[in-house]
């Protein structure tokens, strides 16, 4: 929050905003999200929505967002795997075979 202290008036107002207008976008879309044992995900409101992920996580923890009656929890890990974990998981190569004309002739 210091970031935003050093802000002027007139940023820190659009700001204000544009973040209401995402906790809009948030609410209605959670009431048109399936919803499991009373749990959305916060992948299937960041697919829905397409708000930047790092937005979407700071305003699904504030505690003025309005859940539907169904909706009890937002749950916060992600599914979504990252370019290190993409590296990580890197299958192995299969070896082509030989052909036989390439080995060598025993004898």
């Amino acid at each position: 929050m210091t970031e935003l202290s050093n802000r002027e008036p007139q940023q820190l107002e659009i700001l204000e905003e544009m973040a209401e207008s995402y906790k809009q976008a948030i609410e209605k879309a959670i009431a048109r999200l399936p919803v499991k044992n009373g749990v959305v995900n916060i992948d299937s409101v960041w697919v829905e929505t397409s708000i930047p992920y790092e937005i979407l996580n700071v305003l699904l923890r504030s505690e003025d967002l309005v859940l539907p009656d169904n909706v009890e929890r937002i749950n916060m890990k992600s599914n979504v795997r990252t370019k290190e974990q993409l590296r990580k998981s890197r299958r192995r190569r299969r070896r082509k075979p030989r052909s036989k004309a390439s080995k060598s002739p025993k004898g």
